[in-house]
């Protein structure tokens, strides 16, 4: 089984509420990329633009691999385009509010599974039909912990709760990554190799937010400081990642007890590997979980049993996780309007068939957690 084998094998679109029209303070934009993250992208259109960050407005990150579309506003943004590397920035019109989390319906999804057989194919379309049923454990998927890439599964955030800023600092910009750029790479291979050697940093490296924080430290600035250099935007995104951890701790043990009450072997039953560890799934009603919501791990948080477990677990109390967004999230989500086409031959794996799976999901719910739950076994 194969995935992603070129861009146009997983498309995502926005399903957005926002409706450009002639006026309003919001500049209203659709973001089409592949190749590049949401973020990565809107800070060129910053720097290009001289944009106040706090001026750009999004509903959501989209996946880098692939083509994905999506609205994005800017307060008072001009009535153009921008092309970039990877990307484009298309003006649509105006709106009286931005871009974000209330702006957004859902997504649409389009995805093409390659290199199967003609019984696997088979067994996929039917775990993806049975899946607008029983929906699936609704996992934070890899991509929203980007911010773990070369860390070692270290997370930035914990570093911050344990009072280490110089070890956040450290993972933030010092941990280079075979999924980084090159110049991205560089510099930070460069970080690494030299830490704490910050004047040395400030005069070798190129031109960067890199170079302003070595400069900082080496004039006598604090790792705390340092830190908050970082784009907020960027911060707020260690943040989201460990908050997804907590949540998707949360579920595993949930997804554990549901088997557990029906004398399966807690521990087993189908499974993914992931970058933020195994994801186990049920198999057939989920019966309860349907209905079961965590509240998402923030200093404002109503107690839950298994939120505490995992806290405690992990060695971090309530007060310490401020700046975490309140929030909830289902354990369960159930996608619409689900189409398996009929298996066609994979013209780039010989003999093999590929199968397109087109359906809509909510803000928030990740496609490629769907996938795994129908090639957990492939």
């Amino acid at each position: 089984m194969k995935l992603k084998q070129r861009p146009e094998d997983f498309r995502v679109e926005e399903i957005s509420r926002l409706e450009p029209g002639e006026t309003g303070e919001f500049a209203l934009y659709r973001l089409e990329k592949s190749g590049i993250g949401t973020p990565e992208a809107l800070r060129v259109v910053r720097r290009d633009w001289r944009l106040d960050p706090r001026a750009i407005a999004f509903a959501g990150l989209k996946d880098r691999h692939g083509i994905t579309g999506q609205t994005v506003s800017i307060r008072r943004g001009p009535k153009t385009n921008y092309a970039g590397r990877g990307f484009k920035l298309n003006y649509l019109g105006r709106a009286e509010r931005p871009a974000g989390r209330g702006t957004l319906l859902g997504n649409r999804f389009r995805i093409v599974v390659r290199d199967l057989s003609t019984e696997e194919a088979a067994r996929v379309a039917q775990r993806a039909l049975a899946a607008e049923r029983d929906g699936f454990p609704d996992y934070y998927d890899d991509q929203r912990f980007g911010s773990l890439r070369g860390t070692g599964g270290r997370f930035i955030a914990k570093a911050l709760f344990a009072g280490d800023a110089e070890e956040a600092l450290r993972l933030a910009i010092a941990s280079p990554s075979h999924e980084d750029r090159s110049r991205t790479k560089r510099r930070r291979k460069l970080l690494r190799e030299r830490w704490g050697d910050f004047a040395g940093l400030a005069k070798a490296l190129d031109a960067s937010v890199e170079r302003r924080i070595c400069e900082r430290v080496a004039a006598g600035a604090s790792f705390a400081e340092a830190y908050r250099m970082l784009d907020r935007p960027l911060r707020e995104i260690h943040l989201a990642a460990y908050q997804a951890h907590l949540f998707n701790e949360c579920l595993r043990r949930a997804v554990g007890l549901w088997r557990a009450l029906r004398g399966l072997d807690e521990g087993g039953g189908p499974r993914h590997s992931g970058v933020d560890g195994p994801y186990p799934f049920y198999e057939g009603d989920p019966a309860e979980l349907r209905d079961r919501v965590f509240p998402l791990a923030s200093a404002e948080a109503p107690p839950d049993p298994l939120l505490d477990l995992v806290l405690e677990e992990e060695g971090v109390s309530r007060g310490q996780l401020e700046g975490f967004r309140k929030g909830s999230r289902h354990a369960v989500a159930v996608p619409g309007d689900i189409e398996a086409a009929a298996p066609a031959p994979d013209e780039l794996n010989r003999g093999r068939l590929s199968l397109a799976l087109s359906f809509r999901l909510k803000p928030g719910s990740y496609a490629t957690m769907l996938v795994k739950r129908c090639t957990y076994d492939l």
